[in-house]
């Protein structure tokens, strides 16, 4: 009997990965801690703190390889997911956070709660706003493609894959939601700059774990159906294209923008819900 999928293993590879990726997280953040990093001033700490941090991008990647050589089948069978896939799918993958970014920034904007300030953008690029947000939102989202694949490596090839064999896709989306949450709250509670100076801890993971698990529910459902990681990449990098390269530089923030737009904030994280509910039918059949 072909025991590579058995529950058993499967099981004692999901607990390998979880240990690991405890192991390689909490020493980085303890060390980049006690080096004084703040995120406010990153490109002031030393460099072994940086690299502390940038490293967590890759830990869960580290952590699914070394549960699946846990198996006892070395890399083999591995799913690493690099499948061509139709263009529709990575069209659906793109929009998704553009839509939500746009709605959860654009309310915040029209509200008064965020202050429009267009000219940040083109100070940062040289370009007016328009070809800024086009580069911004196309060739702006490769950085960000490599540094999304360390994580999803773990999330989407390894712990989606695992997950859905034995449970459906939802539940499968809403577990490696409370997962990928739980795995930047550490950085949260300890790491100064994590988050937005004047938005209380008890806030902010709320509706960060809020965000992460909408948008898990994309991320799966297009890793299950199209069997490839490309949409899933797409999708993550796009989203912090769009929140950090476009929509934050576009911001003057006030005294209470914190509590509403970037990373968790409610406006951004509705913004986000409501995208993703109204292409719902669109990501469960990609093809």
């Amino acid at each position: 009997m072909d025991t590579t999928h058995s529950p058993a293993l499967v099981r004692k590879q999901l607990t390998v990965f979880a240990v690991v990726l405890l192991v390689l997280v909490l020493p980085a953040l303890a060390y980049a801690i006690s080096q004084g990093l703040d995120l406010n001033r990153i490109s002031e700490a030393p460099i072994g703190a940086q690299l502390a941090v940038y490293s967590q991008a890759f830990a869960p990647m580290l952590a699914a390889l070394a549960a699946w050589l846990a198996g006892g089948h070395g890399l083999r069978g591995f799913d690493w997911g690099f499948r061509r896939v139709p263009w529709r799918a990575l069209g659906i993958a793109w929009v998704i956070p553009v839509i939500g970014i746009s709605l959860g920034y654009g309310s915040a904007w029209i509200t008064g709660l965020a202050r429009f300030a267009p000219g940040n953008v083109t100070d940062s690029t040289g370009l007016p706003p328009a070809p800024a947000i086009v580069l911004g939102l196309l060739p702006g989202i490769l950085p960000y493609v490599i540094l999304a694949l360390g994580e999803q490596i773990g999330w989407s090839s390894f712990l989606t894959t695992q997950l859905s064999q034995t449970r459906t896709t939802d539940a499968t989306a809403l577990i490696v939601g409370l997962c990928w949450a739980s795995f930047h709250v550490p950085m949260m509670l300890f790491v100064p700059g994590a988050i937005d100076q004047g938005v209380p801890i008890f806030y902010a993971i709320p509706c960060f774990a809020a965000q992460s698990v909408t948008i898990a529910f994309p991320l799966v459902w297009l890793r299950v159906r199209t069997k490839s990681i490309w949409p899933v990449l797409i999708l993550h990098a796009t989203l912090n294209a769009a929140l950090y390269f476009v929509a934050g530089a576009m911001t003057a923030p006030t005294e209470n923008s914190p509590w509403f737009v970037g990373e968790g904030g409610a406006l951004t994280t509705l913004g986000l819900l409501i995208a993703v509910l109204a292409t719902r039918r669109l990501w469960r059949n990609p093809r």
